[in-house]
């Protein structure tokens, strides 16, 4: 807070002295305020009351009173109905506060806030937003959740249970917004201090790109898809990669690849899980149903009364959590391909941590979450085991390699030439060629951050234009009209099992 001051207070001195004595040295101190003074007023710093430190304390100390009012005020509504309000010949036991205080949208603001930690450059624009969406939704909540818990009409049933379930949307609406706003509201100034250097810094050119232009250029460099570029700027995909083209000739390179250089083949290093990352969604949704499925273990190992079905939930329950992962392996083997595990970013592990906390502690008690049907409740946690089992049969094609191939070398800008005249786009040429090589999805995925959907849709195109049926038939077309390079049909043997982790 002492440092804007002093420097205001400096740029006033010297440029008191300046106006005084036009030629004397501190001419040069006085530009250097002067540019000081410009960039304070272009980060809204000039004339401000407090520092960025002062302002990132006041918003850390609502952010947590925001909290103590989502969880204290319900809780307190709560119990003077239940112990106080309700009619004197009901049997029911007194509660203690501290029984009101949990809700399983506790677990989920955690999620939230996970997921606008990963996200936080896209939502820091949004953050004024976010708080004031925050502060409506918890007046809301807070009038409704007073409503339902004071004024509580035992002889207008259908009103009650209106009023039950706009108040359970709206506590999870409000947490929800609390978790996100820590990250993007509360430590703004935190986490935009963290923010990672930019893949184009040192690069010839550089200078030159627009302000769109070199946003496109780092999503796409740091392995976003040209579709999630386009959702997430509003603008279509043909825009993008003309975005993209500038870019690159600006930058003087031929393709965004050699910002980031791809091993192809067997013995490429799979990249890294993002939260963007193809695949990610499985892997997201694999840490809720592993999180569901250990509340279930330990609410067979804490209610049940038998040593039997302790010891045999012990066994069944990881058991099962561990099938899939062997059919996996087993599948591999009878394909002929290996199981590469592959790292991941630190900040989707906060994500996948906070979404299997989210599983493990939502629903409370003992019991996990229950839905209410006719006759009983189903438990939630029981399908957890089944949801992991889908999960993992749909980050396979992500973690499947081949353990060696026949390599088909062709001239890849040759082909990508022809297939433009035969009328195939830019895009889709560089996809066809891919193909013709053997590559996968999911490597043609990470080689031209594109999504799966669009390279089988820009397959079946092409297998329309070129009147071809298959991958094969696609490179004896290509190898007969452009031709292959010497090295046509050589074995490129597996990676090195010291390079990836099997």
């Amino acid at each position: 807070m002492q440092a804007p001051r002093a420097q205001a207070r400096g740029a006033f001195l010297a440029d008191w002295v300046v106006s005084r004595h036009p030629h004397n040295l501190y001419d040069m101190t006085s530009d250097l305020l002067r540019a000081y003074d410009l960039v304070a007023r272009r980060e809204g710093r000039k004339g401000a009351p407090m520092g960025d430190r002062s302002r990132a304390v006041v918003r850390t100390v609502l952010w947590v009173a925001w909290g103590l009012a989502l969880l204290l005020l319900p809780a307190l509504l709560q119990s003077y109905q239940h112990n106080v309000q309700l009619p004197s010949g009901r049997d029911v036991p007194a509660m203690p506060l501290g029984y009101f205080l949990w809700t399983s949208a506790i677990p989920l603001s955690a999620v939230t806030a996970a997921l606008a930690w990963a996200f936080r450059g896209r939502l820091e624009r949004r953050r004024r937003l976010l708080a004031g969406a925050g502060l409506v939704v918890l007046l809301a909540y807070l009038a409704v959740a007073a409503a339902y818990y004071l004024w509580f009409p035992w002889k207008m049933g259908g009103l009650v249970r209106v009023l039950g379930w706009t108040e359970r949307i709206l506590r999870w609406g409000s947490w929800a917004l609390w978790g996100t706003a820590l990250p993007v509201w509360a430590l703004r100034a935190a986490t935009s201090s963290t923010a990672s250097a930019s893949p184009l810094d040192g690069l010839g050119g550089a200078e030159a790109l627009s302000e769109r232009e070199r946003a496109i250029a780092e999503a796409l460099a740091t392995g976003s898809t040209v579709a999630q570029v386009a959702a997430a700027l509003g603008l279509s995909a043909s825009t993008v990669m003309t975005y993209r083209s500038r870019a690159c000739e600006k930058l003087g390179v031929a393709s965004l690849d050699e910002l980031r250089p791809v091993v192809r083949g067997a013995g490429a290093v799979p990249a890294a899980f993002d939260v963007t990352s193809p695949g990610a969604a499985a892997l997201m949704a694999m840490a809720l149903c592993v999180g569901l499925s250990l509340r279930l273990l330990a609410r067979v190992t804490m209610t049940s009364g038998s040593s039997w079905d302790q010891a045999l939930g012990l066994i069944l329950v990881p058991a099962l959590l561990a099938v899939p992962w062997a059919a996996l392996l087993v599948y591999a083997r009878l394909r002929g391909m290996r199981v590469r595990l592959r790292w991941t970013t630190s900040r989707l592990c906060l994500v996948l941590l906070a979404l299997a906390l989210f599983g493990l502690l939502a629903g409370g008690g003992w019991y996990g979450l229950e839905v209410q049907v006719p006759g009983g409740s189903i438990s939630l946690n029981a399908l957890g085991v089944l949801g992991n089992a889908c999960a993992v049969a749909a980050l396979a094609p992500y973690l499947l390699w081949p353990r060696e191939r026949v390599t088909t070398s062709l001239d890849e800008e040759r082909c990508a030439l022809y297939l433009r005249g035969r009328g195939a786009g830019e895009l889709q040429a560089h996809v066809l060629t891919e193909i013709a090589l053997g590559r996968t999805a999911p490597e043609i995925c990470e080689s031209l951050h594109v999504a799966r959907g669009t390279v089988n849709a820009y397959r079946a195109q092409g297998y329309e234009l070129l009147g071809v049926h298959t991958s094969r038939e696609l490179t004896d077309l290509l190898a007969r009209d452009v031709g292959r390079v010497p090295s046509a049909g050589k074995t490129q043997p597996s990676a090195d099992d010291s390079v990836t982790t099997e």
